[in-house]
């Protein structure tokens, strides 16, 4: 799917569409025929299963836009969970790699927001005003993000964002593991 979605496929799942049972897929719109030479590479920028984690380990397995880590609700949305994807940071239309430092963890949500955007969002003046409306210590707070290129992440978050990536059969026994030690 990852090889198809670059080259138009949309295709969905049960986190796309909640209908959808775990593993049933539902072909929303047919792309590019990659089966054709001339249309070969545009389903072929696959990213590296290593890459892959590696990205995912060093955003803590959080969406760098959003802060949902995977499998959360999204606020207010408690029948809605995050699927977290990768995106690129300048898009791999006008040219870019997909290296590790041209990606950055999204949630499917903000993938799809963002995917034909060029440059940023919102203009500095925009995010200036929001900066300045925080309270004096959240300014500090966000100083030391900013200077630190990343809000620090407890040992008790990233052990969180690990464990929702497991398979929900293994999240099982790491649940009743826990459990168990908890009681001995």
């Amino acid at each position: 799917m990852r090889d198809l979605r670059p080259a138009g496929w949309v295709i969905r799942t049960n986190l796309d569409r909640p209908s959808l049972q775990p593993d049933q897929l539902y072909l929303e719109e047919v792309g590019a025929p990659v089966w054709e030479r001339e249309h070969r590479a545009a389903g072929l920028r696959q990213i590296g299963a290593k890459t892959r984690r590696y990205v995912y380990e060093r955003d803590r397995h959080m969406c760098r836009r959003c802060g949902v880590g995977a499998a959360e609700a999204y606020p207010g949305e408690p029948d809605s969970h995050a699927r977290l994807t990768l995106g690129h940071v300048n898009p791999h239309a006008s040219g870019s790699g997909a290296h590790a430092e041209n990606l950055i963890t999204e949630c499917a949500r903000c993938n799809e927001l963002v995917r034909n955007l060029t440059g940023v969002q919102m203009d500095s003046a925009q995010v200036w005003e929001r900066v300045k409306a925080l309270p004096r210590r959240s300014k500090q707070e966000l100083l030391e993000w900013m200077e630190a290129d990343g809000r620090p992440v407890k040992p008790i978050d990233q052990a969180w964002g690990m464990y929702r990536q497991l398979p929900a059969a293994l999240r099982d026994e790491m649940r009743q593991g826990l459990r168990d030690l908890l009681e001995s």
